[in-house]
């Protein structure tokens, strides 16, 4: 059997899965979409993405996944809306012309796409591409996606796009503007003709992955969006949790769960900040809430997908581990672990739903742990100024966002401290005569 190092899957929106065409010719014919992808109106790209976000909403779990929901109020009208304003300097209709900005009349801006977005999508959470992609194609850029070895979701995704219109936009108009290609990652002549083609480079991955992409020679004007290796966690303090302690475990399940902890935002520590004498077993008391909660998301609302055996021994190894080390609560299979211990500082991840919760006696001491590498921080602390402050002080040192409990996992800008839609278009001027 021969394997094959480069396959066009999608281009044109056909399907092909062959290595009949090189990936010259199919950026050639890429390249020929830009005109029209220009010419849509951006207030006719919201309702086109809006559209499709109801249709993945309303579609088979067996068909698309558990995350389709999540995705797709990401494409809702309102966030798009939203997402753009904040990246756009407030007024995305530059998107379509020269426009004024600002409180000065002297000049008029635009936002031009830069060309070409190549999108490196991780193996691991394949879905978390379609942010990239939807972003790029909101800004008017074209889409070139290396797919990772299991691409069949990622597939599905791109292709169900047909299936969508509105009045003014066919989903197979749009999908002309993505083309998925498999590369593997030996064959570097390929990977060196994506790179240089490249107006945007996007790279979603660990960190040997984002090291092999940035490798690759690129054009001098190349942006590049990295959204690499991250770690995330939640910090709650006893105040917060005297009132809201179900409600705080049943929001961090969900946090864990939607991805399985394999996307860069999903906690894999929660502290527990306790100074109260009175209350010594507030934190493993957390902890078994925590996993009444994760049973529950389990059970109703986020069945764990099956994981191999390599996985489930590691999690049962490190379930031995800690029973001696501390308290593990967890069902008689794998589908989730919460481990409590009195170690200090973030945990090693296990990813699968495996989380570990630790006491802190003072939360302005997590700044010790902290480095760049350090993504989301779930927040659950009473005070409101003490929040601020406390927010401040640990993100000096790392941690790009800071959402709520139940938040983490939803994307919005700025990501990994970037406003990514920003950095796919090139501003232009002129004056305003």
């Amino acid at each position: 059997m021969i394997l094959l190092t480069f396959k066009n899957i999608l281009s044109d929106g056909i399907l092909h899965e062959s290595s009949s065409d090189d990936l010259e010719s199919l950026i050639v014919n890429l390249k020929s979409k830009q005109e029209w992808l220009h010419s849509q109106k951006i207030d006719d790209l919201l309702d086109y993405f809006d559209s499709l976000g109801n249709y993945w909403k309303n579609s088979s779990t067996d068909d698309f996944g558990n995350n389709l929901k999540h995705i797709s109020e990401f494409l809702s009208r309102v966030n798009l809306t939203k997402e753009l304003k904040i990246s756009l300097r407030g007024n995305f209709s530059a998107l379509d012309d020269f426009v004024q900005l600002f409180d000065d009349s002297e000049f008029l801006y635009h936002a031009q796409p830069r060309g070409i977005s190549v999108h490196w999508i991780a193996g691991n959470v394949d879905v978390l591409g379609i942010f990239s992609v939807v972003q790029a194609l909101l800004t008017k850029n074209l889409c070139l996606i290396k797919v990772p070895h299991d691409y069949s979701l990622l597939k599905k995704l791109i292709l169900s796009f047909k299936y969508v219109s509105t009045e003014k936009i066919s989903g197979k108009d749009l999908v002309n503007c993505i083309t998925l290609v498999y590369i593997d990652r030996n064959d570097i002549s390929n990977q060196e003709i994506l790179s240089k083609n490249a107006d945007i480079r996007i790279a979603w991955g660990g960190e040997e992955a984002v090291s092999t992409i940035l490798s690759l020679k690129k054009n001098f004007f190349t942006e590049d969006i990295i959204y690499g290796p991250k770690y995330s966690y939640a910090l709650l303090d006893s105040e917060f949790l005297k009132d809201n302690l179900k409600n705080s475990t049943q929001r961090l399940a969900l946090d864990i769960s939607i991805f399985d902890q394999y996307a860069c935002n999903s906690p894999h520590t929660i502290f527990i900040e306790n100074n109260d004498a009175d209350n010594p077993d507030l934190v493993k008391d957390f902890a078994k809430e925590l996993s009444n909660s994760m049973e529950t998301v389990n059970r109703l609302i986020l069945p764990k997908s099956q994981i191999s055996e390599k996985k489930s021994m590691n999690i049962l190894s490190l379930r031995a581990e800690y029973d001696f080390k501390g308290e593990v609560f967890a069902p008689k299979n794998t589908d989730w672990t919460v481990i409590y211990s009195e170690e200090e500082g973030l945990a090693d991840p296990c990813f699968s739903r495996v989380v570990f919760v630790r006491s802190i006696k003072n939360a302005e001491q997590i700044g010790k742990f902290h480095n760049r590498k350090i993504q989301s921080i779930g927040i659950g602390i009473s005070d409101h100024n003490r929040r601020k402050k406390l927010i401040d002080l640990i993100t000096l040192l790392g941690g790009d966002r800071c959402p709520s409990i139940g938040n983490m996992s939803k994307f919005h800008s700025p990501w990994d401290g970037i406003f990514g839609m920003d950095r796919m278009v090139r501003w232009i001027s002129m004056t305003n005569q």
